[in-house]
């Protein structure tokens, strides 16, 4: 009788060791899982972030050389595809793309607001890459990047503060006292809202799209 009372008892610890053992086992795979779960998501963000970053790098470069180099010229008298003539550089802007029959849609999106472009492919849709005002190709760092495609578009146009004459609004007269403490109002003729969808060459993923306020 004590002889079989100690041969279940053995029974029931062996049993009570491979419950034990199972749920360490389960648990240590648990933890493991998570453990890698965690550090290969934690490569793809930092990759997809990486990616995004030089995306939106791209995308602000473009945007520098439309609003501070393009547009001005384009609103003082110059049409767009005269505008661009010359600032291509092989080594850094390979090509930007803005013919002839871009001129009369960009200056009546310059010009003029919204209500008023002609229509057609000249269009206010936010997608940056359906009938775009103009595309910059941007060269990679490396012969290991691949360059950039960047696309622009002018999608809504309002009227500023102000006309192109640049008149000062303080006073009837138009002119400002220069004295201490006054502060000269900014005079925005226009105000463009700009979108730009910046992405690696033959890329649909790896993509940065920025929506911009510019006031001229």
């Amino acid at each position: 009788m004590v002889a079989r009372c100690d041969m279940k008892r053995h029974r029931m610890n062996r049993g009570v060791a491979l419950v034990s053992a199972l749920i360490v086992v389960t648990v240590a795979a648990g933890i493991f899982a998570a453990i890698m779960y965690y550090a290969m998501t934690g490569s793809e963000l930092s990759g997809l972030q990486r990616k995004y970053q030089s995306s939106k790098e791209a995308s602000l470069g473009a945007i520098d050389i439309l609003t501070k180099d393009i547009l001005p010229r384009v609103v003082s008298g110059t049409e767009l595809s005269a505008a661009v003539t010359g600032m291509v550089v092989p080594s850094v802007l390979p090509t930007i793309q803005a013919d002839t029959t871009k001129d009369a849609c960009f200056r009546a999106k310059l010009t003029g607001v919204t209500s008023t472009w002609p229509g057609g492919t000249c269009d206010s849709g936010s997608d940056a890459t359906v009938n775009s005002d103009i595309v910059f190709n941007l060269k990679g760092t490396s012969t290991s990047t691949r360059p950039f495609v960047v696309s622009m578009k002018i999608v809504d146009t309002v009227t500023g503060n102000s006309d192109q004459t640049g008149t000062i609004l303080e006073t009837a007269s138009g002119v400002v006292d220069d004295a201490s403490g006054i502060i000269k109002v900014q005079h925005f003729p226009y105000l463009y809202t700009i979108m730009t969808d910046a992405r690696p060459q033959n890329s649909t993923t790896e993509r940065a799209n920025i929506e911009v306020l510019y006031a001229y």
